[in-house]
């Protein structure tokens, strides 16, 4: 009885703190953005949908309009829709909206060192001018060796065990991100480097969702003991944050005895340093080693899951394949792998690029941002700390942009075979938005085009068949999290001649 009397208390405390900021805003005569009405006490926290929630946001807009207001016990949480809105909120207004929720889950989890989820003030701006200078559009350009060696041992792996795929995925991609942030050489397969760091991310794409936890909304839950009813996520939080700390410590240590053939990131970041010492010395060393284990994190999930979809969007699009390989015949020529010099000339393979970004978003809801005043837009008070949730799926799925949006289509990115600029770029949403937006797209762009090019080019990627002449049907099934990764799909993947077994290397 004491504990719900506790719980009870500290709800209404919550909400009397929530009343109390509220009029004292100068924007309070103003009404709040439309959206489902909230309940007592708990607000709109069981209003919030579990399953696809990015679809049940855009059917919301049909009702309420592209900005969309809710409110878990007192947090406020502001929906965005439209591009329009995100250009004005987070882009044009990015000093005000540009801070991060500070979920207890990410602390508890070992979280709270990525770069993307830090809060907005100096140490954030620190890391993140460090990381542009390393992976900004011009640097990246010396990756090129790392991306063709990636990419022919994706190749040799999918020819030798091409119904694993979707593992292949995830261990090149941590393999090539693991050499160029830390210049460590992993096992062909079964790397414990890159186990641990698999099971960081899955459980990351549950710690990084707002609503996954309520401890996130009452932050006076963690310090519940672990075996109270309810304290079960503290158990998990503490297995997590063994696997995140083996992803970033682990591979900074074994720096220090790396030899490799051209400069790791964490090794220049080394450099950079060693002048100093004492405390500036630990500083400059925790960002260091922050700044090496995003270029980590980020190689193995994010462009992993695009090549996923490209994968489900080859099986049910045969025409697409077989169109991008009628470009590549012409262009690249049938005796050679592609090379990044051929990219101005792969108009269709690059609107694919594009099109696998759009069609099925990696992080269809975004990264939340965090007001830090409060504001006014269109005539509606957005209250100070609001969770601003950008719906890139809704985005990138809006039928007046690209029309038949549930469609693979390439094309629409064309015009008279050249790629059409008039045709909105995924890019404006699938890496963020204002301040926030991802540092590492260059490099994710490279990654992609370079994986894509060289699986069209060797191999045919067609869907099973258990009954003669009668392929399986394959759904386009995601699943639900901060990360949407295809449901688990079986397809062939069979090399397109012999001669191209030989370019694997």
């Amino acid at each position: 009885m004491f504990a719900v009397a506790l719980l009870g208390t500290v709800v209404l405390l919550l909400l009397w703190r929530s009343i109390n900021r509220l009029t004292s805003s100068p924007h309070r005569r103003l009404p709040l953005p439309p959206g489902p009405r909230p309940l007592p006490f708990v607000g709109n926290a069981l209003h919030l949908p579990q399953l696809l929630p990015w679809r049940e946001y855009a059917q919301w807009s049909k009702e309420y309009g592209d900005v969309i207001f809710l409110r878990a016990f007192s947090q406020p949480i502001v929906i965005l829709n439209s591009l329009e809105a995100v250009n004005d909120l987070l882009e044009r207004r990015s000093s005000n909206n540009s801070d991060r929720l500070n979920l207890e889950m990410i602390k508890l989890s070992g979280w709270d060192w990525n770069i993307g989820l830090m809060g907005y003030g100096t140490w954030w701006r620190r890391h993140r001018k460090s990381f542009h200078q390393l992976m900004n559009q011009n640097a990246v350009a010396k990756y090129e060796l790392y991306h063709y060696e990636g990419a022919r041992r994706l190749l040799r792996l999918l020819y030798h065990e091409p119904t694993e795929f979707a593992r292949h995925l995830r261990y090149v991609f941590g393999a090539t991100s693991l050499r160029i942030a830390y210049g460590i050489q992993v096992a062909e397969k079964d790397d414990q480097l890159i186990t641990s760091a698999e099971r960081a991310l899955a459980a990351g794409s549950e710690v990084f969702t707002v609503d996954a936890f309520w401890v996130n909304f009452l932050p006076f839950l963690k310090y519940i003991p672990s075996w109270f009813p309810g304290g079960g996520f503290k158990k998990k939080a503490n297995s997590w944050r063994l696997d995140v700390v083996a992803m970033t410590d682990v591979p900074w240590q074994k720096t220090l005895n790396v030899k490799s053939h051209m400069k790791p990131l964490a090794v220049m970041l080394r450099e950079r340093i060693a002048h100093l010492e004492g405390e500036a010395y630990a500083q400059e060393e925790e960002m260091a080693k922050n700044v090496s284990a995003v270029v980590y994190a980020t190689g193995i999930d994010t462009t992993v899951t695009v090549v996923h979809c490209f994968f489900l969007a080859m099986v049910l699009y045969p025409q697409v394949q077989m169109r991008a390989q009628e470009e590549l015949a012409r262009v690249v020529g049938l005796e050679r792998l592609p090379r990044f010099e051929d990219r101005p000339q792969l108009h269709y393979i690059n609107a694919l690029c594009k099109e696998c970004l759009r069609w099925q978003p990696v992080l269809p809801l975004g990264v939340a941002h965090r007001s830090i005043s409060d504001d006014e837009y269109r005539g509606f008070h957005i209250p100070a700390g609001s969770v601003l949730i950008q719906n890139v799926w809704a985005i990138l799925h809006d039928p007046k942009a690209y029309p038949n949006p549930e469609e693979f289509r390439p094309e629409r990115f064309l015009k008279n075979g050249k790629l059409d600029l008039s045709v909105r770029d995924p890019a404006v949403a699938a890496f963020g938005a204002g301040r926030r937006i991802c540092p590492g797209r260059y490099f994710s762009d490279m990654s992609l085009f370079m994986t894509v090019a060289s699986i069209l080019q060797v191999f045919n990627i067609t869907p099973p068949v258990e009954i003669p002449d009668q392929p399986v049907k394959i759904e386009p099934k995601m699943t639900t999290g901060t990360f949407s990764h295809p449901e688990a799909f079986q397809c062939v993947i069979k090399p397109r001649s012999d001669t191209s077994i030989d370019w694997m290397g």
